[in-house]
């Protein structure tokens, strides 16, 4: 199968772009301070067709003090248009993994991207699930490169301007195409249902 050059250079470009954003916030730098980051989700993938980067802070010692020291450092800087912190360490709820959650908002050349950004630990369940997934959808696009063009098409298919229409999540996405082989949107829409 062919990609479309439009869909690969959509993908191309939006890698080169959260890479630089990477490094013009100084995200590792920041975070490392309380952990160690792992980038996951469609940046990792080479997946990209969202303006969306996906990081786990990871640490075996969540402390509330350290991740109001962070979100301290986040507004200093100036480089976000938005700085949000959701506490689901103390306040947990049951959709959620317990630990920290920010939500940052970039501009670059006048596009919003969006960080979304766990501070969790290690044996956290949803830490394990999502590792496990990523290096298992890794493996997978490494051995079957040609799924990069089905999973970009789902994605162009199902996007509503901000996220994926009928509720649809990447992780919906991958699995699909990843663990259950399918290989059209017509197939996922079929298969989503």
């Amino acid at each position: 199968m062919y990609m479309s050059n439009t869909l690969l250079d959509n993908t191309d470009w939006k890698k080169r772009t959260a890479l630089d954003i990477l490094q013009d916030v100084k995200a590792f730098e920041l975070f490392s301070s309380i952990g160690k980051v792992v980038v996951i989700g469609s940046l990792r993938l080479d997946v990209m067709y969202r303006n969306d980067i996906d990081l786990f802070v990871l640490s075996d010692d969540i402390h509330n003090t350290k991740a109001k020291e962070v979100t301290k450092r986040l507004l200093d800087s100036n480089k976000f248009q938005t700085v949000a912190v959701a506490d689901y360490q103390t306040y947990p709820e049951n959709d959620f993994p317990k630990g920290y959650y920010w939500e940052l908002i970039v501009v670059k050349n006048n596009e919003k991207w969006k960080f979304d950004i766990w501070y969790l630990r290690p044996d956290e369940e949803y830490t394990k699930l999502v590792l496990s997934c990523i290096e298992s959808f890794e493996k997978i696009l490494k051995e079957h490169p040609e799924k990069r063009e089905i999973i970009l098409k789902i994605k162009e298919a199902y996007f509503d301007g901000i996220k994926y229409k009928d509720k649809v999540k990447s992780i919906d996405i991958y699995k699909a195409v990843l663990e259950n082989s399918i290989d059209s949107v017509d197939s996922f829409t079929k298969f989503i249902k």
